[in-house]
């Protein structure tokens, strides 16, 4: 199954789910004097009400700096075994098959336990379960690099509360974790230091500045911010994606998990900025204001201390005929995927995978821009 069809399908689920939790809202009675009670008795209502073959949906992520395997599902109540996960391990961008990674996983925590009530008549009560399971390598990969991490489940992970087995299915399949080189003085944060610390920076595709869940500024391509501090955040996870700053966040686009990644702290900038809002990130998760990066490679696919050539009147964020790969660049960011900016420069197609409705080719001869299948002007 290719990755495409993959996150085809993974948005497919999302909205489906989506859809269920807000019947599940729309239809709850009001609070009686013990939600335990109401609980039960939606359980009680209709004892064999979900007796298909349904399986929890399994995903592998991170929660407050931690790695987390989140278990859900819409149905009866049920348990999970951890003593049945397992994972493995394989680098990203290759073929080599994967091989069992050592993990210490913990006891479930039941996140979230919701009920739309008893009904006197069919359909039955819909109750929604979530657990989360603390999850701990004990060691690193030997190389540093981006791998794709599965999650083996044994039969009778999960189960009903009278035994019956679900058949489980892992919501993103081999999720990806980007593990640095912190060997010695840390030549990763070092490079990341004298790479773009105390000089001003232009974010491909322009660039977007947090300060936790309070605000998010995002400014064009040809706007300078200053960086103060660049610092390993070690002891953390935090999940971080590829291509401009401005187009982060969307769970379909190329994503990984970044272990120990680097904080870049940074100036707002004078000019105004081209939008303005909220983020739905925590108040860890980036220094104020500034971003997260996870490497090197990623600052350079990310960031520029080169000014960018003047932008002619009407062509903010626009791409024409005849443009070079840093032109193209400047205006949209490099693609989405783990790559270095050399091997990215020299593709002759790139392709865009930014947001549900951002999928677009770009397609280069002789270094320059020869055809794109994307309006000039971005949706």
């Amino acid at each position: 199954m290719t990755e495409r069809l993959r996150r085809a399908m993974w948005r497919l689920r999302a909205a489906l789910v989506t859809v269920a939790l807000l019947i599940v809202a729309c239809t709850r009675p009001e609070p009686s004097s013990s939600p335990d009670r109401q609980l039960s008795a939606s359980v009680a209502a209709s004892p064999s009400a979900y007796t298909s073959q349904q399986g929890a949906s399994v995903s592998f992520g991170a929660k407050d700096g931690a790695f987390v395997v989140g278990v859900d599902l819409i149905g009866r109540p049920f348990t999970v075994d951890p003593t049945k996960l397992h994972f493995t391990i394989r680098r990203a961008n290759t073929t080599a098959p994967p091989v069992p990674f050592a993990a210490q996983v913990g006891a479930p925590v039941l996140e979230r336990s919701s009920s739309n009530g008893p009904r006197p008549r069919p359909p039955p009560p819909a109750i929604f379960t979530a657990y989360g399971l603390p999850v701990v390598f004990p060691a690193v990969p030997m190389r540093p690099g981006m791998y794709e991490v599965g999650l083996e489940l044994d039969p009778g992970f999960t189960r009903y509360e009278d035994g019956t087995e679900l058949a489980d299915e892992m919501a993103w399949p081999d999720p990806r974790v980007y593990w640095p080189d912190e060997a010695g003085a840390d030549a990763g944060l070092r490079a990341a230091r004298g790479a773009i610390e105390n000089r001003t920076v232009y974010g491909y595709g322009g660039i977007e500045l947090s300060c936790g869940p309070a605000s998010s500024r995002t400014y064009l391509a040809n706007v300078g911010v200053l960086v103060r501090s660049v610092e390993r955040r070690r002891g953390t996870v935090q999940r971080l994606w590829t291509g401009s700053l401005t187009s982060w966040g969307d769970d379909s686009a190329y994503s990984f998990l970044a272990v120990d990644p680097l904080a870049v702290r940074v100036e707002y900038p004078s000019a105004k900025w081209s939008a303005i809002g909220g983020t739905g990130k925590s108040p860890g998760d980036a220094p104020c204001p500034g971003f997260t990066l996870a490497d090197p490679w990623h600052v350079d696919v990310t960031v520029t201390t080169l000014p960018p050539p003047p932008i002619p009147t009407g062509y903010e964020g626009n791409i024409a005929i005849g443009m070079s790969h840093s032109d193209v660049a400047r205006m949209r960011g490099y693609p989405q995927g783990y790559a270095t900016r050399a091997d990215l420069d020299a593709r002759p197609v790139w392709e865009y995978d930014a947001t549900v409705m951002e999928h677009y080719t770009v397609t280069f001869r002789n270094g320059r821009l020869a055809s794109f299948t994307v309006p000039p002007r971005p949706p």
